[in-house]
């Protein structure tokens, strides 16, 4: 069988942690990337060895016969790189988040079933060991009813690229929630068995970025652009409600006063789950008449890997299920367009989903 062609949008450093794993698979293989850098195009040319390349990822579309498209760029441009792709019979995946706003999400979605394409979304903690474990756990009943999660991801100083794109809402669409917050609100419900969201009641501050001269810090994901904007949030915490009663708590920041950290803490009927990705998974439960903790013992494989060997997979077998696909985009992008309303507004904001 031949292998699977794909093209990069993007070439940074998100766009390299793709191409490690495509290229490192028997079936799939990197044949061209875009990024308007010369610079940085070259570089990923060179570590990768990619046999084309592109300052507009429209001129690939048009002159490579591809399989499979990676969209990696700035949250802006999700939407028009995926559509583009998808338009051009690509099966995508896409880096989180889906994309600027809920209507983005939707077109993108609907694209992809019109022209009976795949369209996946970069939202690997759901293949880490943890999620696996756990949601062989829930799939079993054996928690009983999921009825309330509370989710944190904390960074005490961890503002990527201050005055960057990262900071800038035209270009990110938010900050510390549609960053990393995004990741912990997909994962959690998914392991909740994704019931319909109704409601959103949310804060958001922003009291670190906004002043850069004294932001104190020891390390900057992404290069920071000196009087740059910040117009977004560093911290960001809401309370989402859904339609069979249940409940989700998510705190995300980028910079606190804190100690970082990030955990999802399920709560059933007949018992719970506390996990952090990448890290630790506990079962809370009752056992032979106590009150008793599991430690499940459990293979952790790499989740950018997992993600691919899924995305080819179900590719090359249409009649496989997409583990997270365009509607659980949508949704995903319903309910932070909401936290940000409710976050403006100063009040609950409904979903309609």
């Amino acid at each position: 069988m031949s292998k699977l062609r794909y093209g990069i949008v993007g070439a940074g450093t998100i766009a390299r942690q793709h191409a490690e794993r495509i290229n490192a698979r028997t079936d799939t293989m990197v044949a061209a990337i875009a990024d308007p850098s010369e610079k940085v195009r070259a570089e990923t040319v060179a570590k990768f060895g990619i046999p084309a390349e592109y300052d507009s990822y429209a001129d690939m579309l048009a002159k490579e016969n591809l399989d499979c498209v990676v969209v990696a760029v700035p949250n802006a441009f999700h939407a028009p790189a995926t559509l583009a792709a998808l338009e051009a019979g690509c099966n995508v995946l896409c880096e989180k988040p889906p994309a600027m706003n809920a209507g983005e999400a939707k077109a993108m979605w609907d694209l992809a079933e019109k022209k009976g394409v795949r369209l996946q979304f970069g939202l690997n903690n759901r293949f880490t060991g943890e999620a696996e474990t756990a949601k062989t756990y829930l799939d079993s009943g054996r928690l009983g009813e999921i009825y309330h999660s509370t989710v944190q991801i904390w960074r005490r100083r961890g503002i990527p690229g201050l005055g960057s794109w990262f900071t800038t809402k035209a270009v990110a669409g938010g900050g510390a929630l549609i960053d990393i917050g995004v990741h912990m609100i997909d994962l959690t419900h998914y392991l909740m068995g994704q019931p319909k969201p109704i409601a959103a009641s949310a804060v958001a501050h922003a009291r670190f970025g906004s002043n850069p001269e004294t932001y104190n810090y020891l390390s900057m994901w992404g290069m920071p652009v000196a009087g740059g904007p910040f117009d977004v949030d560093d911290l960001a915490c809401a309370l989402i409600r859904f339609e069979n009663g249940a409940s989700m708590m998510i705190q995300a920041s980028w910079a606190a006063n804190t100690s970082d950290g990030m955990d999802l803490r399920m709560m059933g009927d007949k018992g719970g789950i506390e996990l952090s990705p990448g890290s630790y998974i506990k079962i809370i439960t009752e056992d032979n008449g106590f009150i008793a903790d599991i430690t499940p013992q459990y293979k952790k494989p790499d989740s950018f890997t997992a993600q691919h060997e899924h995305f080819a997979a179900c590719v090359q077998d249409k009649s496989l299920k997409l583990r997270t696909d365009g509607r659980q985009g949508y949704v995903l992008q319903s309910i932070l367009d909401a936290i940000y309303q409710s976050a403006a507004e100063g009040k609950e904001v409904s979903i309609s989903v």
